[in-house]
């Protein structure tokens, strides 16, 4: 959009309440006309509430930041976050967004059908050794009920790439760049049939699915670690807890677990 246009579409937005100005900054924040917006959606969408209320309940009984996230067209968008602040709000603020490729949203694909997961695959540029890995992990998802993305998956470098995909999506080189420190990355989930029990584990989040009605992957709800390694079996504490909130957030939401969860 070039500036003439953007500058007119914002005086709309503004005339209407959907952006107010700061006078003094001449900068724009969110107006009051969209929390009917998000009262609508939040009406529409019961599960979001639900998941939302699980995560602040949970964030209080573990002490851990919790965030619930959705499929929004092509990207993850995150759309709440519970707990204590993060040392960093550059990336993962409600909002935010992630490209929907793998590894990103894996909760999502593990209960996909096979053409959604090889357009995931393949807007990653995943080789047939990443197919491999990815086909495996996914499997892990659907039987212990949530996946484990690993710190790896949010490297210096790969969150340059991301910030570099947020402020210019339009780029040429913003979504292959991003591509491209994925690939060179170490393996960023977990797969729990390689380690031992007496591991540690640096995790980025523990992540497990909300269905809705029809059994599909609505939201995520995810636990954020704690920015070091921890014992295996406290990862696998955290899952199985966080399966449950998710659980009750589904009930609450009207949705079902498909019959092969």
């Amino acid at each position: 959009m070039n500036i003439a246009s953007a500058h007119a579409t914002i005086a709309v937005l503004t005339d209407c309440g959907f952006l107010v100005r700061d006078p003094a900054h001449k900068t724009y924040t969110l107006g009051p006309a969209l929390a009917a917006t998000g009262f609508a959606a939040m009406a529409q969408h019961p599960a979001v509430a639900a998941a939302i209320e699980q995560a602040e309940l949970l964030s209080e009984e573990l002490d851990v930041e919790v965030g619930v996230s959705a499929i929004a067209g092509r990207d993850v968008i995150l759309l709440a976050r519970r707990g204590p602040e993060p040392l960093s709000t550059a990336i993962g603020y409600p909002g935010d967004r992630a490209p929907l490729l793998a590894p990103f949203g894996a909760v999502f694909m593990a209960w996909a059908d096979d053409a959604t997961v090889d357009e995931w695959l393949q807007r990653a540029d995943a080789d047939a050794a990443a197919r491999n890995f990815y086909g495996q992990a996914l499997a892990e998802i659907r039987t212990r009920g949530f996946g484990v993305p690993l710190q790896a998956i949010a490297s210096p470098e790969i969150e340059d790439a991301m910030l570099h995909l947020r402020d210019e999506p339009t780029a040429a080189d913003a979504e292959g760049r991003l591509k491209k420190e994925l690939r060179a990355g170490d393996e960023a989930l977990v797969l729990f049939s390689e380690l031992s029990p007496t591991a540690a584990v640096n995790f980025k989040t523990v992540a497990a699915p909300i269905f809705d009605p029809i059994g599909r992957v609505l939201l995520s709800m995810a636990i954020t670690g704690p920015g070091h390694s921890v014992p295996l079996a406290r990862v696998l504490e955290l899952g199985h807890r966080l399966v449950q909130s998710a659980a009750v957030a589904t009930r609450q939401g009207q949705g079902r677990a498909p019959d092969h969860y």
